[in-house]
């Protein structure tokens, strides 16, 4: 139960990530002129999107800790490591490879702390 806490901390982490530099980033550095987000629209609603999915399953882990939890965690992690993964990979050497890294870390982390919970509870079922 623990490790499904731990899980669901580190997908808020994510979520929270993506929230801040959404917030921040994108918004605070176009407050004047908010169209330059309405003509490249894909790279903001991405972080919106995750910030979501992340919040949303780090909540459901905590609050909800069960096997289709779990599952959904594990599904997240890989288009997660993908997506956020080629964004911190994209972003080397420039401004945004610090929060694009800690968001593909926190996320990539807690499906792994909710897969590597899932193979110890199956194992002690086995023997149990």
């Amino acid at each position: 139960m623990g490790d499904l806490r731990r899980a669901g901390a580190l997908w808020i982490m994510a979520g929270l990530s993506c929230a801040g530099l959404l917030i921040f980033v994108f918004v605070g550095e176009h407050l004047t002129d908010l169209e330059v987000l309405l003509q490249h629209p894909a790279l903001p609603a991405l972080i919106l999107g995750g910030a979501i999915v992340a919040l949303l399953l780090g909540v459901l882990l905590i609050s909800r800790p069960g096997p289709r939890v779990v599952r959904w965690s594990i599904v997240a992690g890989v288009p997660w490591l993908m997506v956020f993964g080629w964004l911190a990979l994209t972003s080397l050497g420039g401004p945004g490879v610090l929060s694009s890294g800690l968001i593909t870390g926190f996320g990539v982390s807690g499906a792994l702390v909710a897969y590597r919970s899932r193979m110890a509870s199956g194992s002690s079922d086995a023997a149990g």
